[in-house]
């Protein structure tokens, strides 16, 4: 989708940035809708400037800490600012998240869960994202659900995923109420055909 066309459908909608997750204890939430403006108007028009323009600098600003920290900083800081965008979408949307003993959690996917988005194996979950918690729908294959890179930029690096690892992670912390792993198996901005994780409890 370019970036005139994302304009038109979802630049109109107000809501976090975040992907969302189909979990126990959180319910998905519709984007609030403003009023449209009429195509061609200078509103779109810069609208869409702005978001070439974000194209451009989350680039520029991704490969700036490739360039300037180590591995383990860039980790840490990418990590850090999912973790916060997911506190800040529980606050913004009034929601709460209740602890949950993790065999009881899988008893409910079990039961609760049809749509691929969890496989399990023993105390590792196989995790994939298969809707937005932006409008509240399911979201079809090769669409990264993060508003600020839905075009793809062409060559972003993959640090900027790290943002995503972080958000998973404190997902599943707030929800199990213990530490867990979180790896990246696969992104949509990486020729994934869906961003998936790998959730290790300890």
């Amino acid at each position: 989708m370019d970036r005139k066309e994302f304009v038109k459908s979802v630049c109109t909608v107000g809501a976090c940035s975040c992907v969302g997750a189909f979990m126990i204890g959180i319910n998905n939430v519709s984007g609030q809708e403003s009023t449209s403006s009429k195509p061609g108007d200078p509103l779109e028009k810069r609208a869409i400037k702005r978001m070439e323009f974000a194209d451009l600098w989350v680039k520029r600003f991704i490969n700036v800490l490739d360039n300037t920290l180590d591995e383990e900083t860039r980790k840490k800081v990418m990590m850090t600012n999912g973790k916060i965008c997911y506190q800040e979408w529980i606050k913004s949307t009034g929601q709460q998240t209740e602890v949950v003993p993790y065999e009881k959690w899988v008893a409910w996917v079990g039961e609760n869960v049809k749509d691929g988005s969890f496989q399990i194996e023993g105390n590792v979950i196989y995790y994939q994202y298969m809707g937005s918690a932006e409008t509240g729908q399911a979201a079809p294959e090769n669409v990264c659900l993060c508003p600020m890179v839905e075009s793809k930029p062409a060559g972003l690096s993959k640090t900027y995923c790290l943002c995503s690892v972080g958000y998973v992670k404190e997902m599943f912390e707030q929800m199990f109420g213990k530490p867990v792993d979180v790896q990246l198996v696969a992104s949509v901005l990486y020729g994934g055909s869906r961003c998936k994780f790998k959730i290790a409890l300890s």
